[in-house]
Order: structure tokens, then C-alpha cells, then sequence
């Protein structure tokens, strides 16, 4: 029963759905929806906007993460964020992946550097970075931008990792090789993601949540959703 408010505007209306772990879970919906407001409350970013106000809850390994005294480093810490543009430090490469680690007290150079290639091997990065770590990163592609900021999420060992339509500013190709990135993480990670791209949610989902104007209308295992919707408005949508 999760809802919230911009002011006096009811975003999210009596939200209720159960994460499976390791697994990807795609919210889609029309835009306005309430995709990325709700992907949002797992590491409480909508509280940095003005007027927000929550009622329910929302429930990280049993505890309330919107109870009084939650220690929010360590929220985002366990539940990170990929957004829709790739959002790299304007740093080398290595001080990308060692930012979080540094945040968090880790200041030794060989442990950092351990850390910061596994990271990058773990996104499929290292062969081609490794020779150019102190370069900087924004001179790399978009696409090697966007794993860049996956994998400086990876090396501070998130539970879950949150995407808000993370592949929207790539071209087809690198859009498939993040999916396929995706569907490798999945193995470690439970992964939420917000996409516009119905095909993307077929694709990469092992359960599919659909939004509309706030509420969570159907959610389920992403095979049942697109070739049997219970709801009229999931079938309407998913049709075009």
C-alpha cells in the first residue's frame, strides 16, 4: 500500500507487489505513469524533491526503509541506481570505479585496484579499457559510458540495482549488449528496470509490472503479462 504525493498530487495510489530476488523485474507503462517515481522509493531518491510526502511501506530484506532513523548512504549502498543518460564522474576511468569505495572508507591502492578490475570485467570492459584506466571517461562511447556507471555501481557490492530506461540514449546494437550485460548480472543482482520499450521488457524480464496513471494495474511473470493479460488495460496497451 505505497503511495506518494508531489504537493498534492497523488503519484503512486496503493502500490502493493512482492521483488523476486536475482531476478529482473521491468515496470512499463505510458510515460507519466509513476515507472520511474516508483523505482525511485527503493533507495528513497524522491525524497531530494521538494513537497514529497510517502505513506506505506517499502520493505528491503523486512525493514521499512522509509522508518524513522534509516541510514541512507548505506540504502543506496545496497540499492543503486543506473540512469536513463550514462552519468560517469568527469575523472580517469579507474577514479570512476573507485569513487563509491573511497565514499566508503577504502583508500588502500592495491585493494582498489583489485576491485576496480573486477568491476570492469564484471561489465565487459576490461579488455578494452585496462591499457587506458587514467584516461578520461568521457571520452568513451555511450555505450561504454553507460557500463562504466554500471560497473561503479558493482564495485561498492549493491543488492540491487535500480534502471531507469538505461539503453533510451543507445542505438540498437548497444542497447543489445547492455541487455545481454543485464541478463549476466542477473545471476548476482535483483534488477529493477523502467523501460518504454515493450520488446526490451520481453526480452530481458522474468516478471512484468504495468503502471497507469499511478496504479499498479497488472504484474506477473513477463510471459503470462504479454501473451495473457487478465486486465483490458494491460492487453490495450501491450497491443499498441
Amino acid at each position: 500500500k505505497l503511495n506518494l504525493f508531489y504537493g498534492d498530487f497523488h503519484a503512486l495510489l496503493d502500490v502493493s507487489m512482492t521483488v523476486e530476488e536475482k531476478a529482473i523485474t521491468a515496470i512499463i507503462g505510458p510515460s507519466g505513469c509513476g515507472k520511474s517515481t516508483l523505482v525511485r522509493c527503493f533507495n528513497r531518491m524522491n525524497d531530494t524533491i521538494i513537497g514529497v510526502r510517502v505513506e506505506g511501506q517499502v520493505l528491503v530484506d523486512g525493514r521499512d526503509i522509509y522508518a524513522e532513523g534509516t541510514d541512507l548512504m548505506q540504502l543506496r549502498k545496497k540499492a543503486g541506481m543506473v540512469f536513463q543518460h550514462p552519468t560517469p564522474f568527469p575523472l580517469s576511468i579507474y577514479d570512476n570505479v573507485a569513487y563509491g569505495q573511497r565514499v566508503h572508507g577504502e583508500w588502500r591502492s592495491d585493494k582498489l585496484d583489485w576491485i576496480v578490475e573486477e568491476s570492469l570485467v564484471h561489465v565487459q570492459l576490461w579488455d578494452e579499457l585496462k591499457d587506458r584506466l587514467h584516461g578520461p571517461a568521457l571520452d568513451l562511447s555511450a555505450e561504454q559510458q553507460q557500463r562504466l556507471c554500471i560497473a561503479r555501481l558493482v564495485a561498492i557490492k549493491p543488492e540491487i540495482i535500480l534502471m531507469d530506461e538505461p539503453c533510451s540514449a543507445l542505438d540498437p546494437i548497444a542497447t543489445s549488449h547492455i541487455e545481454e550485460l543485464m541478463r549476466k548480472l542477473e545471476e548476482e543482482y535483483t534488477i529493477l528496470i523502467v523501460t518504454h520499450n515493450m520488446q526490451q521488457a520481453a526480452r530481458v524480464s522474468r516478471n512484468t509490472a504495468f503502471m497507469l496513471l499511478g496504479e499498479l494495474i497488472e504484474y506477473g511473470e513477463t510471459s503470462r503479462i504479454f501473451q495473457n493479460p487478465k486486465d483490458e488495460r494491460t492487453r490495450e496497451y501491450i497491443a499498441g
